[in-house]
Formats: C-alpha cells, sequence, structure tokens
C-alpha cells in the first residue's frame, strides 16, 4: 500500500515516515509538510491513503483544515492524526471528511490497523461517535422531509398547525378560528395522518423543525 503523510512538524513528519516504512504494509510512504503542496503528490504518488496532522501546533482551523485535505484527497480515505480523543473533536472531524482519527496516546500497530481499514472503505471511529452521526442524519433527514410534509396540509390545516405549536386545545383553537370543536378535531387528525406522526405533540415538533 502507498500512503501520504502531510505533516508539518519536520521531526514528526521523518520520524512516522520512518516507522512506517518500515512495515511490510506498505509499499511507498511519501511526505510533505503544507496542505498546499497535497495536491500535487496525490497526483505524482497516487496513494491508497492520506494521513494529516491537525495536533495541538496546528496552524489555524482543525475542520477547515480537513476540509481542504478531503478535497485534495479526491476521493481517497483521510485518516486524521492528533485529534483530541473528546466525542465533539471526533464528530467535528468525522463530519469534515475525515475517514479516521488517531489521538497521540495510539500505538503505531493501532495506526496501521486504522490505515487498512480506512483503506477499505470503512469508517474507523468509536460506535458512539457511530451512533451521534446516526443521529445527525436522522435529523438533517427531518429537516429536509419536514417542509414536503408540511405541503400536505390544506390552508385551514397550517393554521390549526400554527396554533398547536402554541400548545392551545382545541377548544382554544375552536375559539380562536371561529369554529367548532368537533371540526378543530377533524383538522388535528388529518395533519397527524398528514404528517405521519403519531400525536399533536409530535406534529407540532415537525412544524418547528421545518421554520
Amino acid at each position: 500500500m502507498d500512503i501520504v503523510l502531510c505533516i508539518r512538524n519536520r521531526l514528526y513528519r521523518e520520524g512516522l515516515s520512518r516507522l512506517l516504512s518500515d512495515r511490510p504494509e506498505f509499499n511507498r510512504v511519501s511526505a510533505c509538510c503544507r496542505l498546499a503542496e497535497l495536491p500535487a503528490f496525490v497526483i505524482a504518488e497516487t496513494p491508497q491513503a492520506i494521513l494529516i496532522d491537525v495536533g495541538p501546533d496546528r496552524r489555524g482551523d482543525g475542520p477547515s483544515q480537513i476540509r481542504t485535505a478531503f478535497r485534495s484527497a479526491q476521493g481517497r480515505p483521510l485518516i486524521v492524526l492528533g485529534v483530541a480523543s473528546g466525542d465533539a473533536e471526533v464528530l467535528a472531524s468525522v463530519e469534515a471528511g475525515a475517514a479516521a482519527c488517531v489521538s497521540a496516546d495510539d500505538s503505531i500497530a493501532s495506526l496501521v490497523g486504522v490505515i487498512q481499514s480506512a483503506s477499505r472503505g470503512e469508517l474507523v471511529c468509536p460506535p458512539r461517535i457511530s451512533r451521534m452521526i446516526q443521529t445527525r442524519l436522522m435529523d438533517l433527514s427531518e429537516s429536509q422531509a419536514g417542509p414536503e410534509r408540511l405541503s400536505r396540509l390544506s390552508q385551514r390545516e397550517q393554521q390549526v398547525l400554527s396554533l398547536l405549536q402554541d400548545r392551545m386545545s382545541n377548544k382554544q383553537i375552536a375559539r380562536n378560528l371561529g369554529l367548532e370543536v368537533s371540526t378543530i378535531k377533524n383538522h388535528v387528525h388529518n395533519i397527524i395522518v398528514k404528517l405521519a406522526v403519531s400525536s399533536r405533540a409530535e406534529a407540532a415538533a415537525v412544524a418547528r423543525r421545518a421554520t
């Protein structure tokens, strides 16, 4: 496997390059020191994976650097070194394009395993991060689906839903709109069916997420 390292610190770059070059898993280990050089290295070396460092001595914003490297990687897996082990930092790195994150405490053997997994197309992260990503995707799906579902409602149903967001009872909504309570009950039922939810509270939540 051929890989490219992009590490600003010279001692770190040369040391890691030497250690990985000695491993039988790698045919060629190339290294550059700046993100601006990475596109040319990717074209010239055609690596199977790319490693970049965003450790404590980085210059600039970590996720921003990862996004820049991700664009340069042209679809190749990006392994990020030096990420703090906190959930927020790891999640931000994955959202920016990292296929895997390796902390300063991980061993060379662990790093090699991560590179191999990432090169197979796997997202390498703790289960709790996978769950957080799933939650983010579900929220995104809900936010995108919300406006489409709301468009199914009639103008009157949209009025009723707006008042449901204010936690009004059927009697209060009826008084506000000058309608019978039975009519409001029918509207609420139709809203719940059209939005594919199970309660008036969920219907109000869909409307809030869509605004």
